[in-house]
């Protein structure tokens, strides 16, 4: 099976985030943080006479530092690779078989054995090879016919294993 595609800005976005939310304990955490951190901001102002409201902004400080890592953090990052990797940029394709993956793009490309995937995740518009916990190859959705996504999921179970839905 050969897939022909583009990546965007907004696939390495999607892609770190579902990376990140694989363990639910780290996903709903980040939100949990988040969440208490606003009921606290919001009892503290309610609460506080206006004499010491200038204990506050610490407080607002946390609130955004935590907003940033849970939101803006992987945009940023996401933006950062796909702009200064000039091989994100333009077509590629990846090419299933019974060996393995064979990704090319414009100047490079690879060729991996099913051995070397420890994963595979599928979350609501890619699905991600994992080479490493951190690494891991991007294939959009959007790419796919249903026939081709539901065969490509079945070779990542059989070839792979049992994949995350993120």
């Amino acid at each position: 099976m050969q897939i022909t595609y583009a990546l965007r800005q907004r696939d390495f976005y999607e892609s770190l985030i579902a990376i990140r939310n694989r363990k639910k304990w780290v996903k709903w955490g980040f939100r949990i943080i988040f969440s208490l951190l606003v009921c606290l901001t919001a009892l503290a102002v309610i609460r506080s006479p206006r004499a010491q409201l200038s204990n506050l902004p610490p407080l607002f400080f946390v609130v955004l530092l935590w907003g940033y890592l849970l939101w803006g953090s992987p945009w940023w990052l996401a933006r950062t690779q796909f702009l200064k990797q000039p091989s994100a940029q333009g077509n590629r394709t990846a090419s299933f078989d019974s060996d393995g993956v064979k990704w090319q793009w414009d100047g490079g490309s690879s060729v991996v054995e099913w051995k070397t995937y420890i994963h595979w995740m599928e979350s609501r518009n890619e699905i991600l090879l994992c080479s490493s916990p951190v690494q891991c190859g991007v294939v959009p959705k959007r790419a796919l016919n249903p026939e081709k996504l539901s065969n490509l999921r079945m070779l990542l179970t059989q070839k792979v294993g049992t994949g995350l839905q993120v």
